[in-house]
């Protein structure tokens, strides 16, 4: 019970509009987005495009300027102040430079709180889904309400739902088209494939480096036991070179054993030793 009286104030709000067959602008309906210097709150948005000239653009024109002064007597009851138009929520296009703005009015909505979006049989839709997007057709519900804060005074409306309703021209670049491919013959297969092969021969060829580069380091690897065995034979030659030096000192030691002057200190030890022997002896 408490549901449908929900959903019967929501219908006999005046301030609540549900737009149709409008077309969706600037739609950021799935990611919420960043206004001015980043320092106010993201809040999802859209505009909707309205046709003046034709019956259901003027009759959403009608409900909106009747939602908008509904919002503004409930938040001025003593009377509305004066604003202008880049303070309300309904604007004309032809003021602005987008493309496909030119001849129409246009609502601007958003809200912090993520809108609902449907496909065409009110099933619920994602951003991956791809039905929803800048260009396309749709109904959408919004609540006009009025502002008057430090952020000043303006006519607002709140971003509720949004349904897709039919295909347009998508605004910005449009999607890449597959028929841009030339279609590719047997010839340019052929040729790929001989570029494939090329390409396994360099392959190839890179693996020839590795493998000089792992003899190298094979060499390498041997180059110390070649060392070890220079080193035996520097080794050798070190002691050969070693003996020479004695052999020369020895040499020069003998030459100087024969010397004139050596003699009488050795003759002075063998007397001391035989000495020694005499005091040993007594």
């Amino acid at each position: 019970m408490e549901m449908h009286d929900m959903s019967d104030r929501k219908k006999n709000d005046p301030c609540r509009v549900q737009l149709k067959d409008v077309r969706l602008s600037f739609a950021h309906l799935f990611r919420a987005q960043a206004f001015g210097d980043g320092e106010g709150e993201p809040k999802f948005n859209a505009n909707f495009l309205i046709d003046p000239e034709t019956k259901s653009g003027q009759r959403n024109l009608d409900l909106v300027e009747a939602a908008m002064d509904e919002a503004k007597a409930i938040k001025w009851p003593k009377g509305p102040p004066k604003l202008k138009e880049d303070k309300l929520c309904l604007r004309d296009g032809s003021d602005t430079e987008y493309d496909g703005y030119e001849g129409m009015m246009f609502v601007s909505a958003n809200n912090a709180k993520k809108p609902l979006t449907l496909d065409r049989d009110k099933v619920e839709v994602v951003e991956a889904d791809n039905v929803l997007y800048s260009g396309c057709y749709v109904d959408a519900i919004i609540r006009v309400w009025g502002q008057d804060n430090k952020w000043g005074k303006r006519v607002n409306a709140s971003l509720e739902a949004v349904r897709f309703r039919r295909d347009g021209d998508a605004f910005g670049a449009a999607p890449p088209d597959p028929d841009e491919f030339d279609d590719i013959d047997d010839d340019e297969d052929d040729g790929k494939s001989t570029r494939r092969r090329s390409r396994a021969d360099d392959d190839e060829e890179d693996e020839k480096p590795r493998r000089r580069r792992r003899s190298k380091d094979d060499d390498d690897d041997e180059k110390p036991r070649s060392r070890s065995r220079r080193r035996s034979r520097d080794d050798d030659e070190d002691d050969d070179e070693d003996e020479k030096p004695r052999s020369r000192r020895r040499s020069r030691d003998d030459d100087d054993d024969d010397d004139d002057v050596d003699r009488p200190s050795r003759n002075s030890r063998s007397r001391r030793r035989s000495r020694d022997d005499d005091d040993d002896d007594i």
